[in-house]
């Protein structure tokens, strides 16, 4: 079923030009900050790739670090551009970058970028490095052991389906709830998942050839799995093979070591249209800005301004 739904969209892609846009979002409820929302927005077509970023705090007196910025990569070009939609200007950068930082770093070097490379270099080994991948780009892979780093008591893990089907989002998914606790501390997460995302498919088909293999693994990887937490607290637990999707999780902790009172992820929406450039242009209102080269690799992982 799942081949001819390709062939029935490669058809119709053929006979016009399309774009897929994917819109995801995570949610998480700090105990020191409360609710925190980051809004992730995928637009692609052959050969056109545009993100967009948003941060939005909930509590007032955190909305000043809440922000929007985003990138744009067009095949065939000389440059990528970057955006910071708060402040209304852009910037000019070479060919293939995804830095929507870049104004941050305007005018001053960056020393992190050295330290941080350094620092890189010397505590894995290659192999660790490979072996680890998954686990590092998950935001989420450490704290679970954080919640049971003290307990002596042995983990249990409970997983079970819900009969029937939910409509979650316009998908039509199936429910997995997996639990796992001691008796002092306790964590569950509700999945809704489906067999099949046919346009992420071909969101992923537009994405491949214009980035590398470690940036698309930041655009695939779920920061919220069950799998994964399974994983790092038992890697002897026997897990059914799957290629399901997550549309919809919810993570609730009951645990006084974590810094996380919950969290969630959902794809809000994904759909294709036919093609339109004015998608991958910069409003002409937006200034721009002169960035100095060497702020073009710093590190994305500096808060939206």
């Amino acid at each position: 079923m799942r081949l001819v739904g390709l062939i029935l969209f490669l058809s119709f892609s053929e006979a016009q030009d399309l774009q897929v846009k994917y819109v995801s979002a995570y949610t998480i409820d700090f105990d020191w900050g409360g609710e925190v929302e980051s809004v992730a927005e995928v637009t692609a077509a052959r050969g056109y790739l545009r993100f967009n970023g948003k941060l939005n705090p909930k509590r007032w007196i955190f909305r000043f670090f809440g922000g929007e910025r985003g990138f744009i990569i067009i095949t065939g070009t000389d440059n990528s551009i970057g955006y910071n939609a708060k402040r209304e200007r852009y910037w000019v950068l070479p060919y293939g970058s995804m830095n929507m930082f870049a104004d941050m770093s305007l005018g001053n070097p960056s020393k992190e970028k050295t330290e941080k490379t350094e620092e890189t270099s010397t505590t894995q080994e290659p192999d660790e490095k490979e072996t680890s991948k998954r686990e590092d780009r998950n935001d989420f892979g450490n704290f679970i052991k954080e919640i049971f780093k003290d307990d002596t008591s042995t983990i249990q893990i409970d997983r079970f389906l819900s009969d029937g089907t939910e409509i979650i989002n316009g998908f039509r998914t199936s429910k997995w709830t997996t639990t796992i606790y001691t008796k002092n501390n306790k964590l569950v997460i509700d999945e809704w998942v489906v067999d099949q995302l046919l346009l992420k498919d071909s969101l992923y088909s537009y994405l491949l050839p214009m980035i590398t293999d470690d940036d698309f693994e930041d655009f695939t990887i779920e920061k919220v799995s069950s799998r994964d937490f399974i994983r790092q607290v038992d890697s002897t637990y026997s897990l059914e093979a799957s290629n399901e999707s997550i549309v919809l999780a919810k993570l609730l902790v009951d645990s006084d070591n974590s810094w996380i009172q919950s969290a969630s992820f959902e794809i809000r929406e994904l759909y294709a249209v036919p093609f339109d450039a004015s998608s991958f242009a910069i409003p002409e209102e937006y200034e721009r800005i002169q960035i100095d080269e060497d702020s073009d690799e710093d590190a994305q992982e500096k808060e939206i301004d």
